[in-house]
């Protein structure tokens, strides 16, 4: 029976069988989880590699297709797990020089978001740790073979992540071990519709990790017009988690807002966010909608000029907002279009 290749402990003793010293090892793990080098490529003796092949798996996931954006630098990556379902991930190539990868946690959703591509499929199952991991490291050696490293990873492809704790957790303890993936807490950012147990559990695990809030909606009726899960947990309670957030934290959190025209983009909707959000520590990001096609064709994106206005609303009341300008709708691998069309 093999091993998993992120089976630190495991893959530990069997170089030390095969004469590794302790900067050996070192240099494999930086090799292969900072670099993003294939095992092949290390240097190794035909009999260890061999050796290694044989007692590990190094890949659970098969990449189906690659589609490139034409307009910006957004790559979506279809892969196919072992027992044939299929996900998504998106590489997205700040103009800035800055990388991240979208990382989807499960397969389709457990949430039936009316916007979203992704809740229309229905819910297939969780990732496992492996898959999750996976994910970063193909996309990882995409972006190595361009001489780019990886800078940020964010949990918002396809899932709620934290319907999908422990996988999640796993996952997050390899990518922020010292020895192994090392990646910065704050530069990881985990996504979610708004669970107040589980964000709070996660929280008081991981406080350095960066946290993100969906709230796209006003007002409890707004909000459940587009997302069913207000319905279990309604502002009130997501306000109340957020007070609770921060003494934990201490630090912001991020709030993200899908404009919607004639939904939720007035100026009397900026006004109820700012008082939903009154005293915390939030930065709100503005994410204009992406139309899918496929969808509700009564969902439409709010113009420049309306969210331009929300902003500066939101910014008199004395918050930090900034627009997110979402990279690959050409290949709809942006907020929301994730539903395995390769």
């Amino acid at each position: 029976m093999t091993q998993s290749i992120y089976d630190i402990p495991a893959l530990e003793k069997h170089l030390i069988r095969n004469g590794f010293g302790g900067r050996d090892i070192r240099r494999t793990y930086r090799l292969l989880f900072r670099e993003f080098q294939k095992i092949d490529t290390l240097g190794w003796d035909s009999e260890v590699l061999e050796d290694t092949r044989a007692k590990f798996q190094t890949s659970y996931l098969t990449l189906i297709s690659r589609i490139d954006s034409q307009i910006d630098g957004a790559t979506k990556l279809l892969f196919e797990t072992e027992d044939g379902k299929k996900i998504e991930t998106v590489i997205l190539r700040i103009a800035t020089g800055r990388t991240s990868i979208c990382v989807s946690s499960q397969v389709g959703c457990t949430e039936k978001c009316r916007f979203c591509s992704t809740g229309e499929l229905g819910f297939f199952r969780n990732l496992k740790r492996e898959e999750v991991l996976d994910q970063v490291v193909q996309a990882g050696q995409i972006l190595a073979s361009e001489g780019r490293s990886l800078r940020n990873i964010v949990f918002m492809g396809m899932g709620e992540p934290l319907r999908n704790y422990q996988n999640l957790v796993d996952a997050l303890d390899l990518l922020l071990h010292q020895s192994v993936f090392k990646f910065i807490p704050k530069r990881i950012t985990v996504s979610s519709l708004g669970i107040p147990e589980l964000i709070l559990k996660f929280a008081k695990r991981f406080p350095e990790v960066s946290l993100a809030l969906s709230l796209n909606g006003s007002n409890d009726k707004g909000r459940s017009e587009v997302m069913p899960i207000n319905n279990r947990y309604p502002m009130a309670e997501l306000r109340s988690m957020l007070e609770e957030l921060e003494t934990i934290r201490g630090k912001e959190v991020m709030i993200e807002y899908i404009m919607f025209k004639d939904l939720n983009d007035s100026l009397e909707s900026a006004e109820e966010v700012a008082a939903f959000l009154k005293g915390l520590q939030v930065h709100v990001n503005l994410i204009p909608y992406n139309p899918d096609y496929s969808l509700n064709k009564s969902f439409q994106a709010s113009s420049t000029e309306v969210i331009d206005d929300f902003k500066k609303s939101l910014q008199e009341a004395g918050y930090k907002v900034t627009r997110r300008f979402s990279l690959g709708q050409d290949i709809a691998a942006a907020c929301g279009q994730l539903a395995n069309k390769g």
